[in-house]
């Protein structure tokens, strides 16, 4: 369309594009200028969030390395290294004892952890002591190695290592399920003591994979009891020298039943004597059968 007319309509229709454009430019402004102000709320938004998560970081960051100082200052150990070592032991003995032919004299140990230093009981003396590594007290570089070995030794230069609970107990068995101890009897209905003591022995054997110091105490208290009614029957049956030692034995291993039985924490010691106990008792039970 020429730019200059003298024709009424060509104008008119000139005249009518030019404000068609002038309207669709309006719109366009107006449409720009509401994503603008949508644009710019949002980058206030955000630049908002950026700057509460930064104070918060960095007010978290101080927090954070207060509480990390907090802790290592006033870290306390998981266990004492004494205890970990008179665990260690008593764990290796349970396991000498389910073995029949088999001894376990030494070990050697190494274990990573932080090392600390704590009062011991008498408020002077400072007992090292294993906190077990956590990340929040630091980085896994600063663990101690702490390495030692355990001995199996007897006393004397002619001692004998005692049997493992395993051989004893198998002893026991034998030795009970004898047709010598038939005629000992006790209660209404009448029951063999010696046969309940065999009972308790298979009993022990089939719990054989999760034995603990604990359940043997109790098993060994409960062999005991058997023991001091069959010591009794045979005293006041076929009193003689025999029968006395046997007795004397049996009441041995009662007070050691007891004397464990009173304590929290038990050692490897602890599972030898019992093991020794009940040895000597089946020993002198044994000679009264042959």
């Amino acid at each position: 369309m020429p730019l200059v007319t003298s024709n009424i309509f060509e104008a008119r229709t000139a005249v009518s594009d030019l404000e068609l454009r002038a309207q669709s430019s309006q719109q366009a402004a107006v449409t720009l200028q509401a994503t603008v102000d949508r644009l710019s709320a949002v980058q206030a938004t955000l630049s908002d969030s950026v700057r509460l998560q930064g104070a918060f970081t960095a007010k978290q960051f101080a927090v954070n390395g207060t509480l990390n100082a907090q802790q290592a200052t006033a870290v306390s150990p998981d266990i004492t290294l004494d205890n970990f070592i008179a665990a260690l032991g008593l764990s290796l003995a349970l396991a000498e004892a389910t073995m029949p032919d088999r001894t376990i004299n030494s070990v050697s140990a190494t274990v990573q952890s932080f090392l600390t230093f704590n009062p011991g009981p008498d408020g002077v003396t400072n007992v090292p002591g294993l906190r077990l590594y956590q990340p929040e007290l630091g980085a896994p570089t600063a663990l101690a190695t702490t390495s030692f070995d355990l001995a199996k030794t007897v006393s004397g230069t002619n001692a004998q290592a005692p049997q493992s609970l395993y051989a004893v107990l198998q002893s026991a068995q034998s030795v009970f399920a004898s047709a010598f101890w038939a005629q000992f009897t006790t209660g209404n209905p009448p029951t063999q003591p010696a046969q309940q003591i065999v009972a308790e022995v298979v009993k022990i054997f089939a719990a054989i994979g999760g034995w603990s110091f604990p359940y043997l105490l109790q098993e060994a208290t409960t062999i005991a009891g058997l023991e001091t009614t069959l010591s009794g029957l045979i005293a006041s049956a076929k009193p003689s020298g025999a029968a006395a030692a046997y007795a004397a034995s049996v009441a041995a291993l009662s007070t050691l039943t007891q004397t464990l039985a009173a304590r929290s924490t038990h050692v490897a010691g602890d599972l030898f004597a019992l093991t020794s106990a009940l040895d000597a008792s089946t020993n002198l039970a044994a000679a009264m059968v042959s």
